[in-house]
């Protein structure tokens, strides 16, 4: 074995060690397990727990096809391939603030290396055009958020939808031109050269792809709420869901420390509509575990199941 494949295999192995001695310390430290085991106790229950599971490898499908379309150029892959790389992102997300380790995390198994730099900034136009969704439908449930109980004048809505389509028209051309810096470092230029050659029809597509996660995230929480008690409107739910996925994504941590950190913004933005505060902590620890935990275990066994096809 050569030494950097040596090297980087060691590096793999620790992330994994890392995620994993985490997890153990944050199920050990849990101290409320007889509530969350009670949740399952009605059929209707059962029901929405197998469709919140169901969807997270949906959620993963679609994160793939997005991953395979950013690095058709530099590096074709088939979907399982795309997939397997996406879900041992989730180790190196579960342990850095921000999800940062996720994109060079998926890079380390690539075929050719020497395309990491290039990879790592394909991911980032990924990120970029989730969070442009995320500000897209979070900044109006915001404002409504707030003013929940006052009527909000339409034409503030409608200058802050087209503010944000204006950012989503004017962003990838400003991405272009500060990829016209002349970097002296060799990964940060081929880091710049990956995100000048995206064109705008590839991160529309981007916004696409990430439109439909954002909508698998909406309804897995919506279905893990109802799961553990929480009763709210569909009106309700559009307003708050899509405010705490604005407001944790910019916020930072770690992913292995969600259970905590959502958990207390969840309880501050969905207490206003119920006073489950019990049921809405159990839902962020079920979502936890399923879009966080279940996807980090799973990156680290297929990480054993030999190169990318």
């Amino acid at each position: 074995m050569k030494p950097k494949k040596s090297y980087l295999r060691l590096v793999n192995l620790l992330l994994i060690l890392i995620a994993y001695g985490y997890l153990a310390y944050r199920l050990f430290t849990f101290e409320d397990y007889s509530t969350f085991i009670a949740t399952f106790e009605s059929a209707s229950a059962i029901l929405c727990i197998i469709a919140v599971l169901l969807l997270m490898p949906i959620n993963v499908l679609l994160e793939a096809f997005k991953w395979r379309m950013l690095l058709r150029n530099i590096e074709p892959m088939t979907i399982w391939g795309a997939q397997r790389q996406v879900y041992y992102g989730y180790v190196g997300a579960f342990i850095t603030p921000y999800h940062a380790g996720d994109y060079p995390t998926r890079a380390m198994l690539l075929k050719d290396k020497s395309n990491w730099s290039a990879a790592v900034g394909l991911g980032l136009v990924g990120s970029v055009a989730l969070m442009v969704v995320e500000l897209m439908v979070g900044i109006p449930a915001t404002w409504l958020f707030v003013s929940y109980e006052n009527a909000i004048p339409s034409q503030y809505l409608a200058i802050a939808f087209i503010l944000i389509v204006l950012l989503l028209s004017f962003l990838p051309h400003l991405v272009r031109y500060l990829c016209q810096h002349e970097w002296k470092h060799n990964q940060m230029r081929q880091l710049s050269v990956a995100l000048s050659k995206v064109s705008y029809t590839v991160f529309m597509k981007s916004i696409g792809w990430s439109i439909l996660r954002y909508l698998v995230w909406g309804v897995q929480l919506a279905l893990a709420l109802h799961f553990c008690g929480v009763e709210m409107t569909a009106t309700e739910y559009m307003i708050s869901i899509p405010f705490y996925y604005m407001v944790v994504s910019f916020f930072p941590s770690l992913p292995a420390l969600n259970v905590a950190i959502r958990g207390s913004w969840l309880l501050f933005i969905f207490t206003p509509f119920s006073n489950n505060t019990a049921g809405i902590t159990l839902a962020i620890i079920l979502i936890w575990l399923i879009n966080t935990v279940l996807p980090m275990m799973i990156g680290s066994i297929l990480f054993k199941q030999g190169k990318t096809k």
